[in-house]
């Protein structure tokens, strides 16, 4: 219908002005451009009257109507090259910057106190329809003319957007009438769209024309209407009479002068100016069409075109912040591997300061022992001598007295055979403190051991002997007693704490020496206690003082020997003299001279 109302208008145009054909001559020709987006009412009561004034007021211009599809505007600007266009006011805001349109005159109804403020679109429900809200409609139909219409379709998918929806998602269908039978007013009553959109005052012109009943229908979202048209939504500017570059300034400035001139008189509207589209720039821009349509391009190449400075900057703050955070994350691990060293090292030297304090009270207490056994081996002999003497006196009385016999003869060689032993005691802490060079004797290692089991007490807990080969050693048989009665002793004492203690002895050769060994069944020890063994003031005993093991360790370094400590799974302790035979002895004398020649 629109289509023929075109072909049919310049036609019409042309029969009501009388034209000679020499006026005809040489009329420079003007070419309109109508973009395809309006009712026929428009066509009618608008368009029409309107090219009718210009070809009466412009008798010096051959005017040229023609139409433009909007699916293509911007190819059909190319193709006819117009001068002039009458566009809806979101084409014209879609064109200022594509086609350099500028706006000569914008449509003012009667009805509109501003022309910035003039359409509208109206949501129309059924009567009986339980919707009293736009959210109410989400997932429903609705029926409009066309999706290309600005009051009547465009301006709708704006307060959608408004309230905060998806135009694009809100409704399940959206069916198009194309200016068509049925229309948007009898789908909704026919119950096959739950909505409908009407345009600016189509409400009103319905019902004059009696098409429609107030009754079988409601207004959502109704908005007061302020000397115009029920309405739903926000009101924006009309159509717009624009001028390309293609026009030249008297020619825009003939058509303006005629549009702004136009009688109102048989009319419902004026040409006047409108200075305010933003309204209509931040609906293109919320339905990103017209010149936003590219927002609605997601691609990598149209978000990098769109957004190239925020990424860059973007990017630019992610490294700053990657920076920033590797080297505080750098810097706290130096920092903290600095103090972790630091803390070390302090307590390195803690360590350090502690040892070397045990270490120099143990020296104190050796040197004090050292001082005391000195002392105590001087003043002791006289006494020893003296305990001789009267044993030796007490014998010659009872000999005299014939009464030195059995039981008293026994005791009396017993007293003499310890006091020989203290006495060996005593020589021998007298020669440390001289420090008198020692010289070792040829001796049985499995004898001193069978000696030392005589001389230890047993307090219950049984020895259990094992081999006892022959075993020649060159030694201080007194000292290796010594070790062997402190490992005994050692052992019975760990032994007596658990029940059936037992401690076993046995001797074995080796190739080029001999180990003699103690073993207990007694309490497993500790880390701390097993590592100190052997050191001065280390002690498993609640009452000891811990110089046995350190004195052991010292004598057995003194006859070229060590000691050795081993744990007894799954409880126990197995104490080790290892010493040298003659001829391994020797061996290691002969090297120790080579060495030092």
């Amino acid at each position: 219908m629109r289509t023929l109302l075109l072909l049919v208008l310049p036609i019409l145009a042309g029969l009501l002005q009388p034209v000679t054909a020499a006026a005809g001559e040489g009329r420079p020709t003007v070419t309109i451009a109508l973009v395809d987006t309006f009712s026929p009412d428009f066509y009618i009561n608008v368009y029409s009257p309107t090219i009718d004034h210009l070809i009466a007021a412009l008798p010096d211009l051959k005017l040229r109507m023609v139409e433009i599809d909007w699916r293509d505007v911007e190819g059909g600007i190319r193709h006819e090259k117009p001068d002039f266009l009458v566009v809806s006011g979101s084409a014209f805001v879609s064109l200022l910057d594509s086609a350099g349109a500028h706006q000569i005159a914008t449509r003012e109804p009667r009805t509109s106190a501003d022309v910035s403020r003039t359409v509208a679109s109206t949501l129309i429900v059924r009567r009986g329809d339980g919707a009293n809200s736009l959210s109410e409609l989400k997932g429903r139909t609705v029926a409009v003319s066309d999706r290309t219409s600005f009051d009547g379709w465009l301006i709708a998918q704006g307060e959608l957007a408004r309230e905060g929806f998806d135009p694009d998602r809100f409704f399940r269908d959206v069916l198009e009438t194309e200016y068509g039978i049925p229309d948007v007013a009898a789908l909704v009553k026919l119950g096959v769209a739950d909505a409908g959109v009407l345009s600016t005052c189509e409400y009103e012109r319905l019902l004059a024309d009696g098409l429609i009943n107030r009754r079988d229908f409601r207004i959502l979202n109704e908005r007061p209407a302020d000397g115009g048209c029920v309405r739903s939504t926000e009101r924006y500017p009309d159509v717009v009479f624009a001028s390309l570059p293609s026009a030249s300034s008297d020619v825009v400035r003939a058509v303006t002068v005629a549009l702004l001139s136009m009688p109102e008189k048989n009319h419902d509207f004026r040409w006047t100016v409108c200075n305010d589209f933003r309204q209509t720039f931040d609906l293109l821009r919320t339905l990103k069409t017209g010149p936003f349509a590219h927002l609605r391009d997601m691609s990598p190449a149209a978000l990098w075109a769109r957004w190239r400075t925020e990424i860059l900057l973007g990017l630019g703050l992610v490294l700053a912040v990657l920076f920033h955070i590797v080297s505080i994350n750098l810097l706290v691990r130096r920092r903290t591997e600095e103090l972790s060293e630091s803390l070390q090292q302090t307590k390195r030297f803690y360590d350090e300061a502690q040892d070397a304090r045990q270490k120099l009270l143990s020296l104190e207490r050796t040197s004090i022992v050292a001082q005391l056994s000195s002392m105590f081996a001087h003043e002791i002999k006289q006494p020893l001598m003296n305990i001789s003497l009267y044993a030796g006196a007490l014998r010659m009385l009872l000999s005299k007295d014939g009464r030195c016999g059995g039981k008293a003869e026994g005791l009396l060689d017993a007293i003499g055979d310890e006091v020989k032993r203290s006495s060996d005691i005593v020589e021998h802490v007298r020669s440390y403190a001289k420090k008198q060079k020692r010289t070792p004797v040829l001796c049985d290692l499995s004898q001193i051991a069978r000696d030392a089991v005589g001389l230890a007490q047993s307090a219950g807990v049984p020895i259990v002997l094992g081999d006892l080969p022959a075993a020649p050693i060159l030694a201080d048989p007194f000292e290796i007693q010594f070790v062997v009665l402190n490992f005994l002793k050692n052992a019975l004492a760990a032994a007596a704490g658990v029940p059936d203690g037992r401690v076993w002895l046995c001797v074995e050769k080796t190739p080029d020496g001999c180990r003699l060994m103690v073993s207990d069944n007694g309490p497993r020890l500790s880390d701390e206690v097993f590592n100190r063994l052997g050191r001065t003031g280390a002690s498993t005993k609640t009452d000891g003082l811990g110089f046995g093991l350190a004195i052991a360790t010292a004598i057995a370094e003194r006859n070229c020997g060590h000691l050795e400590f081993e744990r007894i799974e799954p409880q126990g302790l197995r104490a080790t003299l290892v010493l040298r035979t003659p001829a391994g002895l020797g061996n290691i004398l002969q090297e120790e001279k080579h060495n030092a020649s």
